[in-house]
């Protein structure tokens, strides 16, 4: 069957996110825009990961997995995905040493825990839109040895992105693929970026900020079970 997932998903745990895309927000949204896969990825912290898990139990159609968005010492955007809590809570252990305490109330309180019932449980006092002092391929191997994959986010944006902060992307630097904005289709991706085909796939996500934006695009792909090593086959595919 063809299993569409939207990789790039953000909740109310991010500072620059509406209040109001909670965790069970969320997942009811995917499940209602027939979506198959969803992937939660804040910037820098999994807060409120595991309560999209907890909520999508009455949606068996739907599968939510862990990731984050982690920037780099160069302040390029990496996706990291997961195929379970374990793992991804592994690679958050050490990102969490490198990010700043939120300098003020007003920072912290845009920064919202919730539970998968849709109640506040709290705000992360760590300064999550930072960038962290580890370089990108660095960053990248940490994914890579928490059995997650790395993939690098937005790439067609003027700022955040590998090809913005470096001009190019390394041969040797380890992603997985290559994630491009709602703003460009994978057609003219190609067109753009002819030098990467062949060797990475190009992946969409909505990089949902707020509950409008879920599901607006998506990557599809062949799968029977709806599992997070049927999406890791893909992209070896």
């Amino acid at each position: 069957m063809k299993i569409k997932a939207d990789i790039h998903i953000h909740t109310c745990l991010s500072p620059c996110a509406d209040i109001l895309i909670s965790p069970k927000r969320i997942v009811e949204k995917a499940f209602n825009t027939d979506l198959n896969m969803i992937f939660i990825t804040d910037h820098n912290s999994l807060n409120n990961a595991e309560a999209a898990i907890k909520a999508a139990r009455y949606y068996p159609s739907l599968a939510v997995y862990p990731g984050m968005e982690i920037t780099s010492r160069e302040e390029v955007h990496i996706l990291g995905l997961f195929g379970n809590m374990a793992d991804a809570l592994s690679t958050e252990e050490v990102i969490t040493t490198y990010l700043p305490d939120a300098v003020s109330d007003s920072e912290y309180r845009e920064q919202i825990i919730a539970n998968e019932f849709d109640e506040v449980e709290g705000f992360c006092l760590k300064s999550l839109f930072n960038a962290v002092n580890i370089k990108t391929e660095d960053i990248i191997k940490l994914i890579h040895n928490n059995n997650g994959i790395a993939a690098a986010a937005h790439i067609d944006r003027p700022s955040f992105s590998i090809i913005s902060q470096l001009g190019f992307i390394p041969d040797d630097i380890g992603f997985d693929a290559l994630e491009i904005s709602p703003n460009l289709d994978i057609e003219k991706a190609k067109e753009k970026y002819p030098e990467y085909l062949g060797k990475y796939k190009f992946l969409r996500g909505s990089d949902s900020h707020s509950l409008n934006w879920i599901g607006s695009v998506y990557t599809e792909f062949e799968g029977k079970n709806n599992t997070f090593g049927e999406f890791a086959q893909y992209l070896i595919s």
